[in-house]
């Protein structure tokens, strides 16, 4: 049974619930309602709330004209409005014997004999000396000279990759590793103050990765070219798309893409000649014959920040280098004879 029915007093357990209608007012409450502190002995006469605080925008950057840099390869700097963009990484591919290492040797080169930009090129293919004597013999450029004037540094990054030793200054230490590779590639910059830069190639560092590891690899090794503020081509002899038919990674990851293409085409050449004959008069002989010759190209893909032509342009290796024609390649020429007639009296 209850209190209640036994007419007992109800519950004074002060954490009970109690009717606040049996509240006596002489007791000094005030009543949840009224929201008062009065009588409590505070004055809140002079209170106001803190507005919150507002949140401070960052400043954005002012926007600025992008700085270009010549090449030193002719014809190529018309074909990307006006030069490359400094500070930025671009992808130079194309199949073994299109002219890599040569665009790449001749873009650190003329930067430093002509535009005071010192250089660094990675080599991970074949050793610092075989490119020093190819370079010579094939263009006369002595690329020992500014090594030893302190403007340029051929990076041995093939020994280590290898096992083997090395005689060079600047060599990456075995075991080989990319985190070494990274560090000794940072350390070349500094040395020279660098503001040209080829890793030649992307392939040799990519054997042991999968796409995600190329991937993340490609993004640091950006990061730190770009805070140095150099102008960087990754060498690649890689096709456009992989063995299942994805795209490179790099390519999604560089600034810009270069190229190039060479294929044997078929050309036709001949003579005609005038045989002179007494008796039968003038007839004329032609000889023809087709040969196949070496046919590169060069196109630009893809440039961040720059409008770019979309033909294949031509170029030919001499010897002085590159040179690219800047027109677009013709392939079909169209001829229009108008004949007049003459007026007949």
């Amino acid at each position: 049974m209850s209190y209640d029915d036994q007419g007992q007093p109800a519950n004074n357990d002060p954490y009970s619930y109690q009717d606040p209608s049996q509240y006596d007012p002489s007791q000094g409450y005030t009543g949840y309602e009224s929201g008062s502190y009065e009588n409590q002995g505070y004055d809140n006469s002079g209170y106001a709330p803190t507005p919150p605080p507002q949140e401070q925008q960052p400043a954005r950057p002012q926007l600025q004209q992008l700085q270009r840099i010549p090449s030193g390869v002719p014809g190529f700097d018309q074909i990307v409005g006006g030069g490359l963009i400094r500070d930025r990484v671009y992808l130079l591919s194309g199949p073994a014997g299109a002219g890599k290492t040569i665009f790449s040797t001749q873009f650190l080169y003329n930067g430093i004999s002509k535009y005071n930009e010192n250089g660094v090129y990675v080599v991970l293919e074949e050793t610092p000396q075989q490119l020093r004597e190819n370079m010579y013999n094939s263009f006369g450029w002595n690329i020992q000279t500014y090594e030893d004037n302190g403007n340029i540094v051929v990076l041995d990054a093939i020994s280590s990759r290898l096992g083997l030793s090395s005689a060079e200054r600047y060599v990456v230490p075995r075991p080989f590793t990319l985190e070494s590779l990274l560090y000794e590639i940072q350390n070349a910059i500094q040395t020279v103050n660098a503001r040209r830069v080829v890793i030649d190639s992307l392939d040799a560092m990519s054997l042991e990765l999968t796409q995600v590891d190329l991937r993340s690899l490609i993004q640091r090794l950006t990061m730190i070219l770009k805070s140095f503020g150099c102008t960087t081509l990754l060498v690649s002899g890689q096709a456009e798309t992989t063995s299942q038919g994805r795209k490179s990674v790099e390519e999604y990851v560089v600034d810009g893409m270069i190229r190039l293409h060479h294929n044997l085409e078929e050309s036709v050449s001949g003579e005609t000649t005038l045989e002179q004959n007494a008796l039968q008069g003038n007839s004329l002989e032609e000889d023809s014959f087709s040969m196949k010759v070496r046919s590169r190209k060069i196109e630009i893909p893809k440039m961040r920040g720059t409008s770019h032509s979309q033909y294949q342009h031509p170029f030919i290796i001499n010897e002085n280098g590159i040179e690219i024609k800047s027109e677009p390649e013709v392939t079909k020429r169209l001829r229009r004879a108008i004949f007049k007639a003459k007026q007949v009296d």
